[in-house]
């Protein structure tokens, strides 16, 4: 089968004529119909991702498809099936997932959406059901919200009843945000964002803070939280995350934590 391969850190992928893998126990071999492509396959090729592959590998967290064989010991699902899920080595014409790592593709999906949609919206779940422990009527900061988990995370965080204050990094990205349901926007290229997050929120600042470009946004982040804010840091866009100030935490006993699914 045909995949694109990576040789080595730093370098873009290339296509090659790869061994087409085969189902184990419990697994099922999915031909794919597209793939996804999230930001951490970009910091995965740079180097500074949380898990460290062995090259040459296959990039790809998820993807949409359709199942061609099982493996022995799967019942809940046959070939011809549409599933969606999350798997390695995506970026090719099969791969192999767990067969309780996929999901069926609802029928009001395209195979466009099904495959776009398990990495981010999980994450956001995750993240807001989780870590944050949302509440209706709390407000959440979401960071670098233009993207594919921040907005999914406007969308989930509005049908749970939260209020969004989103931030990105130009005008045009807002729009979108104001789109999917944010209720305030920031434009953090172009000033701090720490007062209009105050000032849109009476002073008081935001329950929940979702944290992805790091650098010294942490830091930032505190001063824009409310008393026993939770901030989920899972990404750092910038390549780097400066600690947090742990003297600062205490002044409104504001709580910093991570997330990675």
């Amino acid at each position: 089968m045909r995949a694109l391969v990576l040789e080595a850190e730093g370098q873009l992928p290339v296509v090659r004529d790869v061994p087409q893998p085969k189902p184990a126990k419990g697994e099922v071999l999915v031909k794919i119909s597209y793939s996804g492509v999230n930001y951490a396959d970009t910091m995965m090729r740079r180097g500074f991702y949380l898990q460290k592959p062995q090259f040459p590998f296959i990039p790809g967290f998820e993807f949409s498809g359709l199942v061609v064989e099982t493996g022995e010991g799967v019942k809940n699902l046959k070939p011809g099936d549409r599933v969606m899920g999350m798997g390695q080595g995506t970026y090719a014409e099969y791969t192999v997932a767990p067969a309780g790592s996929l999901m069926p593709i609802p029928s009001q999906f395209t195979d466009q959406q099904a495959a776009a949609f398990p990495v981010v919206y999980l994450t956001a779940w995750g993240m807001l059901r989780v870590s944050a422990r949302a509440q209706a009527g709390e407000t959440i900061l979401i960071h670098a919200a233009a993207g594919g988990v921040g907005t999914a995370s406007i969308q989930l965080a509005k049908h749970l009843g939260l209020r969004v204050i989103a931030t990105a990094s130009s005008e045009e990205k807002l729009q979108l945000t104001s789109r999917l349901g944010a209720d305030a926007t920031v434009n953090y290229s172009a000033g701090d964002f720490v007062q209009p997050v105050l000032d849109a929120t009476g002073g008081r600042g935001a329950d929940i803070v979702f944290e992805s470009i790091g650098g010294d946004f942490v830091r930032r982040d505190i001063e824009a939280a409310a008393p026993f804010a939770r901030i989920v840091v899972f990404g750092m866009a910038s390549g780097r995350m400066d600690p947090p100030d742990i003297g600062a935490l205490f002044r409104n006993s504001v709580s910093v934590g991570a997330f990675w699914m």
